[in-house]
Order: C-alpha cells, then structure tokens, then sequence
C-alpha cells in the first residue's frame, strides 16, 4: 500500500507524456534511450534538477535509488549506477524510474497528498505505479517495439526480460 496518492492519470496519458518527453529530448525514433547520460543532460536544462550517487547503506536495504521532490534530487545507489553504466536493464529502468517521479511531481505538477484512511489505492492514482508506468512507456515506446517480442525489446531497449513482458502485454 502507497503512503501517497496522486491525480489520477491513465496509461495513455503517461504514454503520451513519456512520448513528449522524448520528442524534447530528440529520442523519439531511439529504441535504446541513454538513460545514465541522461542525467547529465537533465543537470544542464532543469535548474532544480540533480542527482548524487550514494554508498549503498546510504538507502535502506529494499530501496534502489529515490527521488526527492523537494529538492529536486535523485539519489541513487553507487552498485544501481554502476549496473546501469554496464547496461543492466533492471537497473536502467530503476534510473528511468526515478527520473518519471520528478517529472511527474517536480515539472508537470502533479498532485501528490498523503493516503490517510485509504485502504487500496488504485494503480493510476499511486505514484509508483505512475512511475513504473512512465519509465516503461520512456524506455520501450510502443511507436518503436510494435511487432517485436518481448526478448527483443528487452534487447533492443536495453531494459529487463521483466519489464519488456510488462510492456508487451499492456500496449493497449
């Protein structure tokens, strides 16, 4: 259970989000997005944007890498970010994650407000599943992977076995 909730958003709408985001970026026909070179480029265009690579006791043990809305800051696991240089997908997506929960929050403005008494929080008003969903949607355009398998989006995309089966049965 989310501790958060956020305005409710569908999958298109994140879809044609992450789709706008790459046609800012230029990588709208790229099926393999730079994702670690990314941050570098985010440092220069947004001015609250930054991100620290930190120990791995930094975070608890469970959390990978997360995003401070406040500040703007990105902090992700020295092992997440040396996996993603060497290309694991996991660990990509974790990066592209994160980098969905500060457009989503910090740029786009969306509503974020504590889940007090709510018992289930529905998928499109939880702001993980936003992020899961964005970070999908970035990394695997449906535009770019249709036709494709699942073993080759995740080769293609540079993304895991797991997420591409993911976005290939929700490309509806």
């Amino acid at each position: 259970m989310s501790d958060y909730i956020v305005e409710p958003k569908s999958r298109k709408e994140l879809r044609d989000l992450a789709n706008m985001l790459r046609k800012f970026l230029g990588l709208e026909n790229e099926l393999r997005i730079p994702i670690v070179e990314l941050l570098d480029i985010f440092v220069i265009i947004f001015d609250d944007f930054n991100y620290e690579i930190v120990c791995d006791n930094a975070l608890p043990k469970t959390v990978h890498a997360e995003t401070d809305i406040r500040s703007g800051n990105i902090f992700i696991k020295e092992s997440v970010f040396e996996r993603a240089c060497d290309g694991k997908g996991r660990d990509r997506m974790t990066i592209a994650h994160e980098i969905g929960h500060y457009f989503m929050l910090c740029i786009c403005g969306f509503k974020l407000q504590r889940a007090f008494n709510i018992k289930e929080v529905p998928p499109y008003k939880d702001p993980e599943w936003q992020a899961k969903c964005s970070a999908g949607e970035f990394m695997a355009a449906r535009h770019l992977t249709e036709g494709m398998s699942p073993a080759e989006i995740a080769r293609y995309c540079g993304i895991s076995r797991e997420a591409a089966l993911y976005q290939f049965k929700h490309r509806n």
